[in-house]
C-alpha cells in the first residue's frame, strides 16, 4: 500500500492554485483547493491534509485567521504549513513564526521551489525493517 500525501492549497488566485496543483500532482499526492479561508477550513477538517499551502492575503478571513482556527483543532496540529504570499513585512514573518509555520515563501517563486519544499515537508513512507536471526 502506498502512502498518499494530502495537500491543501488555499489561495484566492485561481491561476496560482492551478499552477501549484499542476506542479504538485503525481501518483502519491491528493490535491485539494480552496479560494477562501472559510472553504479551506471546511476542506482541512474533512481531508486533514499533510501539507497546507496558504496565502495570508485572503478576502474575508485572512491566512492568519485561518492559522488561529487550525490551532484550535488538535486533528490539524500535525499539518505542515507553508505561507505563500507577496507580503515580506517583518511583522507578517514574525506572526507566522509565532504560529509555528514551517516555511514562509515570498512571491514570485518558481514552481520547482514549491515542489522541493513540499517534498521536504511531506511525511516519509513507513518502511519495515527486516531483522534476520543469528
Amino acid at each position: 500500500m502506498t502512502l498518499k500525501t494530502t495537500v491543501l492549497i488555499v489561495d484566492d488566485d485561481g491561476d496560482l492554485r492551478n499552477l501549484l496543483r499542476i506542479s504538485l500532482e503525481n501518483s502519491h499526492r491528493v490535491i485539494h483547493e480552496a479560494a477562501t479561508a472559510e472553504e479551506g477550513l471546511r476542506l482541512a477538517l474533512d481531508a486533514v491534509p499533510d501539507v497546507l499551502l496558504l496565502d495570508i492575503g485572503l478576502p474575508g478571513l485572512d491566512g492568519f485567521d485561518f492559522c488561529r482556527a487550525i490551532d484550535e483543532d488538535p486533528t490539524l496540529w500535525n499539518m505542515k504549513t507553508v505561507i505563500i504570499t507577496g507580503h515580506d513585512a517583518a511583522e507578517d514573518i514574525s506572526q507566522a513564526e509565532r504560529f509555528g509555520i514551517d516555511a514562509y515563501l515570498i512571491k514570485p517563486f518558481s514552481p520547482r521551489t514549491v515542489v522541493e519544499l513540499v517534498e521536504r515537508l511531506e511525511p516519509q513512507p513507513h518502511k519495515m525493517m527486516v531483522i534476520l536471526a543469528d
